[in-house]
């Protein structure tokens, strides 16, 4: 099932950059002493061991009012899609520097409020009933498991093994409580870990280039699709009953949306844009497209990131042109939805 724009657009440093500078307002403006800025370089702060992360994603303070307030936002849409016999459920996607937190400076820590900021959305969330898996909690419990790399070190990104533990907590969530019938199609069929190098490093090309050097491309493993007869679960298939709607997390290269389909045995499509588009501009781009008018899905996995959820879907800064009121969304989506 595909939208009338295809999401395919990757991200580049001068998009990331431009958000970490303005995504900021998100919970008002925190005063930074000269030891705060010695760990920021073109809002990149420059952690330990290698590890870089991006300036945006605040964990020094929160706006936990905020967080429930934008929690509220997504429950409304959530409630307006199963009107609409459309049922929905939440990748939330944790920080990086949630899961990686010991690479932080000294001068990034994480305050309190912080520390509950994923938590609390989760339970904001799941008030109305909706399916919300804890990915944060199943990353942090890998990492002590496994010394496979969860997010790349100098890239904002999560890597393929831990797109793929959470897209097995989704997708066996899916199985346990939804019920979904029988797909007439098969899912997609992926073959053993094979190596792969990443391409770009989005937070180490912020830097000036005679630093750049020290933060080489990482090599991670990936399960790629097993090309056979008959296909099943492609990504694009328009007879797709359950589609993935987000950020570039959710882009291909990561296998998010091909693992959840070889867990529910049925195909997933995947529809995807760079962050600098907001999570209520992508579903209302998906909800208005001729795809979602002929076949609306059974299914929407509706990915967010952890900072979305203190990120006004009014902020201009974060959103640009896509920024909207939380009426304007609710509203548009009703229309289209014609509930």
């Amino acid at each position: 099932m595909t939208a009338d724009a295809p999401i395919v657009t990757f991200s580049g440093p001068s998009r990331l950059g431009r958000r970490a500078v303005l995504a900021g307002a998100a919970a008002g403006a925190l005063p930074l002493g000269q030891a705060a800025r010695a760990a920021m370089v073109n809002m990149c702060v420059i952690g330990s061991d290698g590890w870089l992360f991006p300036a945006f994603d605040e964990v020094r303070r929160s706006n936990l009012n905020l967080v429930r307030s934008t929690a509220q936002m997504v429950n409304e849409g959530v409630a307006a899609l199963k009107a609409a016999k459309v049922e929905v459920v939440i990748s939330y996607t944790p920080a990086k520097s949630r899961i990686y937190r010991e690479f932080l400076p000294a001068d990034f820590k994480w305050s309190p409020d912080a520390e509950k900021r994923y938590d609390t959305a989760l339970a904001e969330l799941r008030k109305p009933g909706t399916l919300v898996p804890d990915q944060a909690t199943i990353l942090e419990a890998a990492r002590k498991k496994t010394t496979d790399l969860l997010f790349f070190k100098a890239d904002t990104h999560w890597t393929a093994p831990g797109a793929e533990l959470s897209a097995i907590l989704v997708g066996d969530a899916i199985k346990e409580k939804l019920h979904l019938p029988p797909s007439a199609k098969p899912g997609m069929k992926l073959a053993a870990p094979t190596p792969v190098t990443q391409e770009r490093n989005d937070l180490a090309a912020l830097l000036p280039v005679a630093d750049q050097a020290k933060y080489p491309y990482q090599t991670y493993m990936v399960r790629k699709p097993v090309e056979a007869a008959g296909g099943g679960g492609l990504l694009d298939d328009d007879t797709a009953d359950v589609v993935v709607i987000g950020n570039s997390f959710m882009q291909p290269i990561y296998a998010f949306a091909n693992v959840v389909s070889e867990r529910l045995s049925r195909p997933v499509a995947l529809l995807w844009k760079v962050h600098q588009f907001s999570p209520w501009y992508n579903m209302l781009n998906f909800v208005h497209s001729d795809g979602f008018k002929k076949a609306p899905p059974k299914l929407i996995i509706w990915n967010f990131a952890e900072v979305d959820m203190e990120t006004p879907a009014s902020n201009p800064g974060a959103w640009g042109q896509t920024a909207m009121s939380p009426t304007a969304f609710i509203t548009d989506l009703k229309k289209a939805l014609g509930v």
